[in-house]
């Protein structure tokens, strides 16, 4: 980035920070309706990936869901989905994508500190090698690590076998992709596999279908721009609220509350008007490294 992109890019995250307090603090005035929002982590170490958070910022926020907020596990969501089970209000889950070992390091001792459950979803091409996260070279989890989780309160999904763009490949690569890897999670854990994370959050109506076909309980992608649910929702297009080295602590506070939603909305429509006009690509482009 040159000097005027990055004073740019400081500009969009003050201007994103200043609508995310607006947000927040409506919120606050006008909570009215029980809710469910599930969080998205990557990696918790020590390295300079975007999608990673230190071990100290995830204590913290550990401890505060532990102390504010009821974490529940997909089993807990899936019967309120399925079933009409009621959840308690401020209900939160914790899900992990691609299943970097520092997960199971840093994580996975701060999750049985607080009694939280979670979800990882697995890169099955990947266990026992490394695998890249923002350009960066991580250790992934074995299959020890993976079965001595799926033992203690945390469950086991998939995220494919090579971690494509689901919405670049044909529907019978998808369909191997997605099969194969639930299959050897199974045969590995001893456990069936009822829940899916589709890569980089990327599908459409297709890989939805498909999806379905297959029996899963929940998938995750890109076709929900909702950050929270109710019983109502598709639950093969739920999305996240994902949780970097961006979000300081008073955010973290905020993309628990209804405000992530409202600020999507005004996103989404913002990109629509910004992609009306060519000539501002390079707004769009420096809003997505902030």
């Amino acid at each position: 980035m040159t000097v005027s992109e990055k004073i740019a890019a400081r500009y969009f995250l003050l201007a994103k920070n200043l609508i995310y307090l607006v947000l927040y603090l409506l919120c606050r005035l006008f909570r009215r309706q029980k809710k469910v929002s599930i969080l998205l982590y990557h990696s918790i170490g020590i390295n300079n990936a975007k999608a990673n958070v230190t071990p100290e910022q995830f204590e913290i926020q550990m401890e505060y869901l532990k102390n504010n907020y009821n974490v529940v596990s997909l089993d807990k969501i899936m019967k309120f989905v399925k079933e009409g089970k009621s959840l308690p209000n401020k209900s939160v889950t914790i899900t992990f994508d691609d299943g970097y070992y520092n997960v199971y390091q840093n994580a996975y001792p701060l999750l049985k500190k607080y009694g939280l459950p979670a979800t990882i979803f697995i890169t099955t091409g990947y266990v026992q090698k490394q695998m890249p996260l923002n350009q960066i070279q991580l250790r992934m989890l074995g299959w020890n690590e993976i079965k001595e989780m799926s033992n203690n309160a945390v469950a086991i999904g998939t995220h494919t076998i090579t971690h494509p763009n689901l919405e670049q490949v044909d529907l019978e690569t998808a369909k191997e992709e997605i099969l194969r890897s639930r299959e050897e999670i199974q045969a590995n854990i001893g456990k069936e596999v009822k829940y899916f994370s589709s890569p980089y959050g990327k599908d459409n109506e297709d890989i939805v279908n498909l999806v379905r076909s297959m029996g899963f309980d929940y998938a995750f992608g890109s076709l929900s721009s909702k950050r929270f649910f109710r019983r109502e929702v598709n639950r093969l297009i739920l999305n996240r609220t994902e949780i970097d080295s961006s979000v300081a602590f008073w955010m973290f506070k905020v993309k628990l509350t209804k405000a992530v939603d409202w600020y999507a909305k005004i996103e989404q429509n913002a990109s629509k008007i910004v992609h009306k006009f060519p000539f501002l690509s390079k707004v769009d482009l420096l809003y997505d490294m902030v």
